[in-house]
């Protein structure tokens, strides 16, 4: 007796690029209406990307929302130093700058062994560092995406961190949402 397995294909209802502009347009209100509070889109739309990357199933955000925060702890742990030694023992910040990301990336790097998720979905948590090191090179603040911040040099670089966390929150949310924005239905094939 031979099995017979049905097959299955997905269809979008609403096109994807009419999807893609709708996720957009719900983003925006995010960004631009929260004040202090707003979340950095750019950070978010590569987090959406990187959705995608995974395979834009739901799965994917279990990467994203693990690895990512991770990867930007390593740069938070780096500027909550950099900030220390540079502002209140007075020591060259560009050597700081130097010093510390070569530690904590190095440590970054050296765990990755331990788990190949690590490896595998190293996107995410490369990612992680990247965006966290760009909020906090570029001075994003209140207002652009940074939230909150309160001028003190040791506790804004968590406060980034926590932002920089929401705009991937975010990011995969959208990833999500743009596909359910298709409306997709499996039928089966003949």
């Amino acid at each position: 007796m031979t099995e017979h397995k049905e097959e299955f294909r997905v269809i979008q209802r609403v096109p994807f690029w009419l999807a893609v502009a709708l996720t957009v347009v719900i983003s925006i209100p995010f960004g631009v209406f929260l004040g202090p509070f707003n979340i950095t889109l750019w950070s978010s739309f590569i987090e959406w990307a990187e959705y995608f990357a995974f395979g834009a199933h739901h799965n994917a955000l279990k990467y994203i929302y693990t690895l990512f925060p991770l990867g930007a702890l390593w740069g938070t742990i780096a500027a909550t130093l950099i900030n220390y030694f540079a502002i209140y023992l007075h020591t060259n910040l560009v050597l700081n700058v130097i010093v510390w990301l070569f530690i904590w990336v190095a440590v970054m790097v050296y765990i990755m062994k331990y788990h190949q998720n690590f490896t595998k979905y190293s996107l995410a948590y490369f990612n992680g560092l990247s965006m966290y090191l760009a909020f906090y090179f570029a001075h994003i603040g209140p207002g652009l995406g940074g939230g909150p911040l309160i001028n003190n040099p040791l506790v804004d670089p968590w406060i980034l961190w926590t932002w920089c966390y929401l705009s991937a929150i975010l990011g995969g949310f959208l990833g999500w949402l743009n596909i359910q924005l298709t409306f997709p239905k499996k039928v089966r094939v003949s």
